[in-house]
């Protein structure tokens, strides 16, 4: 599966009486270079956010960027506890997902849970190749220089910073289109190979990070999927019949 090769960064104001809520939720875009994409969001609800932000690291290796974070929480914890009681949190926050169009996936496997280990659950592993990214430089270049510019404090995520995980808000892939059952698991009109009448129709469709938010990557490989799908449907005559049998087709997705 795809992460759309992202990085997530924040900068919390630091007047109290800032309120960045009001308007829509994706305020601004931009590129900072070729390959990478950076939208301005407001995040509204979610209080468990602030528990998931610490200092601003930088750093390519995950385990240097790992203690580097460590040292700087261990030494400074009072920062650290006044970011996860600040007053009008979510209100003063601005998140920025940084996206590339480069090439890198990470695999889902059906494993024990770290936490509790009687269950099983998904979890990520890297594959070979190219690892999703938990780290770009751009994306921290982006939380530092809006942080300088409107006053605040430029953050990473815990899980990327410490954890070394790939956090998206597009996940993409995982069940990609190829020519056949060995390169994919539909074909190019999103049906699944080897069950006829199952279709998959949603962000797990789409074989590559898009670099962008994928929202109308997905509604347009949907709309083609609709258009193509009644077209079929219209050229078979028992579709003709007012009383289709039902479960005839099945369809995954999400719009």
């Amino acid at each position: 599966m795809r992460t759309n090769s992202e990085a997530i960064t924040a900068v919390l104001a630091d007047d109290p009486r800032t309120d960045l809520t009001r308007g829509p939720t994706i305020s601004s875009e931009f590129y900072p270079d070729a390959a990478t994409h950076v939208t301005q969001n407001r995040y509204v609800g979610g209080w468990h956010m602030r528990f998931q932000l610490g200092p601003l690291v930088d750093g390519e290796d995950p385990a240097r960027r790992r203690r580097a974070t460590l040292t700087r929480l261990a030494r400074a914890p009072w920062q650290q506890i006044r970011l996860m009681t600040a007053r009008n949190f979510i209100a003063r926050l601005s998140v920025f997902t940084v996206m590339q169009n480069v090439e890198n996936e990470i695999r889902l496997v059906f494993d024990r849970s770290p936490v509790r280990p009687w269950r099983r659950v998904l979890r990520s592993r890297v594959v070979g190749g190219t690892r999703a990214p938990s780290y770009l430089p751009q994306a921290n270049e982006v939380a530092r220089r809006f942080a300088e510019s409107v006053g605040g404090r430029p953050l990473n995520l815990l899980l990327e910073s410490v954890g070394g995980k790939s956090i998206t808000a597009h996940v993409l892939g995982g069940a990609s289109m190829g020519e056949s059952a060995a390169d994919g698991v539909i074909d190019t009109d999103h049906r699944v190979f080897g069950h006829p009448g199952l279709y998959v129709v949603d962000g797990s469709a789409v074989p590559a990070n898009v670099g962008v938010n994928p929202s109308l990557t997905i509604t347009a490989m949907a709309e083609r999927f609709a258009a193509r799908h009644a077209a079929r449907r219209a050229a078979t005559p028992s579709s003709t019949s007012t009383s289709p049998s039902p479960g005839s087709s099945r369809t995954i997705g999400a719009s």
